[in-house]
């Protein structure tokens, strides 16, 4: 299977790791891009998108699961930017539904930055439950936090974007996917959806964990975490209802080229202060890295920020530990480069359902890092 798209010659290797992939069995479908100064220099893709063996092409989206994060976090610059939102104030200035239950002294950062405490569902849902925003509100305005804000660290896997989204809609009128498609994505046409329409539903790929098989894991967890309520299901998120709705933390649908260009604006306004989404004093402010500990949700340390970006911690992030960005479960990525001024992104199909750092993107990073001059 050979990769289609752009490569410029000077990372013509990276199209041959893009390949290796194929022939070794590790990819089924994905793409890879870099986005530098709104110029594309890689946009790669390859593999087939569904059962029917059709090609994935440059149209072809993808659900990026918690990647996503990254795309509404963007949101959320461009509102902080336009002096709509202060990451100081707490949740209930803008949303007083939000402190009953001792949720009165929680901050707009410590819902960005994983240390609200609400970071899980206290009751059983079902992936169906989802579906419904004004429930699942409903739930999270009448749950209590597990612990105080900001005095310890929960990875909000499946919250976050409810309670983020809700912000969004609260302040602006629009949800997540009606402000992103406005304000973000708009500005050149960018293939990133939260809430497919019907004219991007061909363009789909439908999810797999065929080379995956052997490495899944089911929990045998009984307490409701932040992963397990309700239980990932792979069935229910290729269907036409999951796709259709917004569902922000992990349901985000987009290709490496619409993810890389996000953050190809975002390092540019840090390094240069382009003004894409933000200015570069508020964006700095907003990268400020929270109180270093565990994230007690996933069990290792992660450099969280006050506008709920990650901070480079290793290769997955490329090279300079000012690089910024947000990865997904099953093995998408997208992150700000700001020494170089550009944005990469990788996603995939194919799923990864462990918890470590996916080494076929780390690959491609990796390389282009060594080819960049």
């Amino acid at each position: 299977m050979l990769a289609k798209g752009f490569c410029e010659s000077r990372f013509s290797q990276i199209q041959e790791t893009f390949n290796d992939l194929f022939k070794k069995n590790k990819e089924t479908g994905a793409a890879f891009s870099v986005v530098q100064n709104n110029k594309k220099i890689i946009s790669l893709y390859g593999g087939t998108k569904n059962l029917q063996k059709d090609p994935w092409d440059e149209n072809t989206i993808v659900n990026t699961f918690s990647a996503s994060k990254g795309m509404y976090e963007a949101c959320i610059a461009k509102i902080v930017n336009d002096n709509l939102l202060d990451l100081d104030k707490p949740v209930c200035h803008y949303w007083p539904a939000f402190q009953e239950t001792n949720k009165s002294s929680i901050l707009v950062k410590h819902i960005l930055s994983h240390q609200s405490g609400m970071y899980r569902f206290k009751q059983k849902l079902e992936n169906k439950d989802l579906l419904d925003w004004e429930k699942i509100i409903s739930i999270l305005e009448n749950q209590s936090p597990d612990h105080k804000p900001g005095e310890a660290t929960y990875y909000h896997a499946k919250t976050h974007g409810y309670l983020v989204g809700n912000l969004i809609k609260i302040i602006t009128g629009l949800s997540v996917g009606q402000f992103f498609n406005k304000f973000i994505a708009s500005k050149n046409s960018l293939n990133f959806f939260f809430g497919v329409n019907e004219l991007q539903m061909q363009n789909v790929a439908n999810l797999s964990t065929g080379v995956f098989a052997n490495e899944s894991k089911k929990s045998t967890e009984e307490n409701l975490n932040a992963f397990n309520n309700p239980k990932h299901d792979l069935e229910f998120y290729n269907t036409t209802v999951w796709r259709k709705a917004e569902i922000p933390s992990m349901g985000g649908h987009g290709n490496s080229d619409a993810i890389a260009s996000i953050y190809d604006y975002l390092a540019n306004d840090l390094k240069n202060d382009s003004k894409n989404i933000i200015k570069q004093n508020i964006l700095q402010k907003g990268l400020e890295e929270t109180k270093s500990s565990v994230d007690l949700s996933l069990n290792f340390p992660i450099r969280w920020t006050n506008l709920g970006f990650i901070l480079r911690g290793g290769w997955m992030f490329g090279r300079h530990k000012e690089s910024f960005g947000h990865n997904g479960w099953g093995g998408s990525l997208g992150f700000a480069d700001p020494v170089n001024g550009l944005g990469i992104s990788y996603v995939t199909k194919e799923i990864n359902p462990t918890m470590g750092v996916d080494q076929r993107a780390i690959g491609l990073v990796k390389k282009f890092y060594e080819l960049l001059i």
